[in-house]
């Protein structure tokens, strides 16, 4: 599903490798019809399981802290539009060209949504779910072994 501004949402597939190569998204629509979408007019990209006839979720931000791992994030978009989601806490995971992240609601059939830089107008980190950087619990010298 592309999400575009101030123009319909279309239902189709990208290529999911490379999708923005030269300042356009190459678009298969559900009639065989091969567009090129300029980046400046899309707000993101949802790989669903199956099309939407809705919004992309339900809930744009979460009600409690998220369980999955990696960063917790708030994007804002140049609509005034905003919703939380999680990614990878990796530097690999940050392209020059777009963000992927997970929804809030993976049940509501979005998978993965591709976010594109020009859409953005922030992109605001609100917490670390499950830092490595945690101190893993040692066992104390005079604990006695279960198994020797």
């Amino acid at each position: 599903m592309v999400y575009r501004f101030e123009r319909e949402t279309l239902a189709g597939f990208v290529d999911s490798g490379n999708p923005f190569d030269g300042g356009f998204v190459q678009f298969l629509n559900r009639e065989g019809v091969v567009q090129n979408l300029p980046i400046e007019q899309i707000k993101l990209i949802c790989f669903v399981r199956e099309w939407l006839d809705q919004p992309p979720w339900l809930r744009s931000s979460y009600a409690v802290r998220p369980r999955q791992q990696g960063l917790w994030v708030r994007f804002r978009f140049k609509d005034g539009d905003s919703v939380e989601a999680t990614m990878p806490n990796s530097l690999s995971a940050l392209d020059p060209v777009s963000i992927i992240a997970s929804p809030p609601e993976p049940a509501a059939g979005v998978q993965k949504v591709l976010i594109p830089r020009p859409a953005l107008e922030s992109f605001e980190v609100l917490g670390v779910v499950g830092s490595p950087l945690k101190k893993q619990k040692v066992a104390q010298k005079n604990q006695l072994n279960m198994v020797d």
